[in-house]
């Protein structure tokens, strides 16, 4: 599917702004607080807006995470972000971006995937293209892909994450693509300040 250019600038600028203000340093690599992820991604989301000259508004549209609106305050995007993974019954954001009474021109769900566990990510997959199986307006999946270190405690793995990968899906009438895919975690791009800084402190 051919996408707008407003929808391709808010790919390329929500993968580049993802990495400002990171709130995660090269010295603490597992960090479990859905509430310091939820305003991450919320400020992520307002920097792409204001970027592209729009409007972000918090917990309106039937209490949709964020709505992004136009000067003539027409809904341009809806969004939702969701700490648990798409494939658990307890989540239900994407139903609520699917649903036709409130259904945007471009939906937009950021959300979590577990890679050590090998259906994790299929399964999350699947849920998302399920949902969207009937639905032509395209659905923009950010999923942050995250392992789960070994606990001290023997045989078990800690709640904590460790993030991989930040992967753009699209996906329209149950089909999905794969846009692109670069490192969660902005001190492991190559040949960045980022990356320099961390190697400088562990040399």
């Amino acid at each position: 599917m051919k996408l707008d250019l407003r929808t391709n600038d808010f790919i390329v600028l929500f993968n580049t702004l993802w990495y400002r203000d990171f709130p995660m340093t090269g010295t603490m690599l597992h960090i479990n607080s859905r509430a310091l992820w939820t305003t991450h991604n919320a400020n992520t989301v307002k920097r792409c807006a204001d970027l592209l000259g729009l409007f972000t508004r918090y917990e309106t549209g039937s209490r949709t995470d964020a709505v992004i609106t136009d000067a003539a305050d027409t809904e341009w995007a809806r969004i939702e972000w969701e700490w648990a993974q798409a494939w658990l019954e307890t989540v239900n954001e994407l139903d609520k971006l699917a649903s036709t009474k409130n259904l945007a021109p471009v939906s937009i769900f950021i959300n979590y995937s577990r890679t050590d566990e090998a259906t994790h990510r299929e399964k999350n997959l699947d849920r998302i293209r399920s949902v969207w199986k009937d639905l032509d307006r395209p659905l923009l999946a950010f999923l942050i892909t995250f392992t789960r270190p070994d606990s001290k405690r023997k045989g078990m793995k800690s709640s904590k994450r460790t993030f991989q990968e930040l992967e753009t899906h699209i996906v329209v009438r149950g089909e999905s693509t794969l846009l692109r895919s670069q490192p969660a975690l902005p001190w492991e791009v190559p040949d960045t300040r980022w990356s320099a800084r961390v190697q400088a402190n562990h040399g």
